[in-house]
């Protein structure tokens, strides 16, 4: 069966099903294709491991599609601070600051997920197809052509892929990328504290790596620990009395020692960077775009940010290659500034001997006093900076 639409986008995550609504907004028939099923097992009982730090410029944009606030209010955590600590220094911001009512929200991906497929199922000019997986597809400079494991054959003026940092399409079409292996990898599990967290994102420059506690729903804590792959594969299935032993030997938190902690997850951290962000009819966005170590928590706000522009960029120009070429000068360099400035500070905290830690907590404690340099930060970090989607920007004034 042969179909037709204006834009085809593989890949169901939070970036590729958000960029669907914004699209089909245009008034674009829009057909989304992800290889998974509805995830009908969501909203567990427990929180799911798998959550995410949504900006305030993210969550302009995902209201924009009205999916935001989420539908289960019960399962997101705000957080109004955020202390950031190397060495003996420290930079803190507060929301009441600088006029917010929230610096963020740590969500559960699987909640983000069902909000957008949700409300793509209730739009006259999105389609969702689930689950399905690409067999093949033809491009070329005006159209391009997809085969689908149910045998549905799709032709689309343009495909997005946004189906993850190994995007087969991106590999299909022949755009290359840049890597850089940290050998490192994130631990990430749920922990308790001697006392609740009351809202605080927190984040030490350790020995062994970046480690954060971010605010559950519940008072528990999700801790984000990048470190040497040996050690943290270790930790992954070493006894937890141990691992809360060496949780508690480099964090300092507010929230007090760590009590106990839940299962636990470890996460190989590669940066991969897309050599260029279109070729023929076929656009890049999300991770199949770029993907960048989470010290910063910016991975998916950075997707959600490509979405709003992509749209952006369409609207004025049409599917034209003009238009792709505008995403993607205003899309690389603005992922360059925060993916290289996350690279960065990821490299200057691995400098041996402490080095990197006390370099760190000086310019901590120097941005710390400048107000000019803390409201540049903090509009970068909040997704609303003057180089954000329009919808992003929206936030100021939220």
């Amino acid at each position: 069966m042969m179909k037709e639409c204006d834009i085809a986008i593989v890949g169901g995550g939070a970036a590729g099903a958000t960029a669907a609504l914004l699209l089909a907004e245009q008034g674009r028939q829009v057909t989304l294709i992800d290889a998974q099923p509805i995830d009908e097992q969501w909203p567990g009982k427990d929180i799911d491991p798998r959550v995410v730090a949504i900006s305030p410029g993210s969550a302009a944009i995902l209201r924009a599609v009205e999916c935001w606030p989420l539908s289960h209010p019960d399962r997101v955590a705000p957080y109004a601070s955020m202390q950031v600590c190397a060495a003996s220094g420290q930079i803190e911001f507060r929301a009441d600051q600088h006029g917010l009512e929230a610096l963020g929200w740590i969500v559960e991906i699987p909640a983000i997920r069902a909000q957008l497929w949700d409300r793509i199922e209730r739009h006259r000019r999105a389609e969702l197809l689930s689950p399905c997986r690409i067999e093949s597809m033809d491009s070329n400079e005006r159209r391009a052509r997809l085969k689908l494991d149910d045998g549905t054959r799709l032709d689309a003026q343009l495909v997005i892929a946004a189906d993850g940092a190994r995007s087969r399409l991106r590999e299909a079409v022949g755009i290359g990328i840049d890597a850089w292996h940290y050998n490192q990898h994130a631990l990430i599990a749920p922990v308790e504290t001697e006392r609740p967290n009351p809202g605080l994102a927190w984040q030490r420059f350790t020995e062994h790596g970046p480690l954060a506690l971010l605010p559950l729903p519940d008072g528990r804590s999700s801790i984000v620990w990048s470190q040497p792959s040996d050690r943290a594969l270790a930790q992954a299935d070493e006894d937890p009395r141990l691992v809360v032993a060496a949780l508690n030997v480099s964090q300092d938190s507010p929230m007090g020692p760590v009590t106990a902690i839940g299962a636990r997850h470890a996460l190989p951290l590669v940066r991969r960077r897309a050599r260029r962000l279109f070729k023929d009819r076929v656009a890049l966005l999300g991770d199949a775009a770029r993907s960048v170590h989470p010290l910063a928590g910016q991975g998916l706000n950075l997707g959600l940010a490509d979405a709003a522009a992509l749209a952006q960029c369409l609207s004025s120009h049409d599917l034209t290659p003009l238009a792709l070429q505008r995403y993607q000068r205003w899309r690389r360099s603005a992922s360059e500034m925060i993916g290289g400035g996350i690279h960065l500070i990821n490299e200057t905290q691995r400098l041996p001997g402490g080095i990197g830690q006390h370099l760190l907590g000086a310019g901590f404690i120097a941005a710390n006093r400048l107000w000019p340099a803390r409201e540049i930060l903090i509009e970068r970090a909040c997704g609303f900076d003057s180089d954000s989607p329009a919808l992003a920007q929206r936030a100021r004034s939220a």
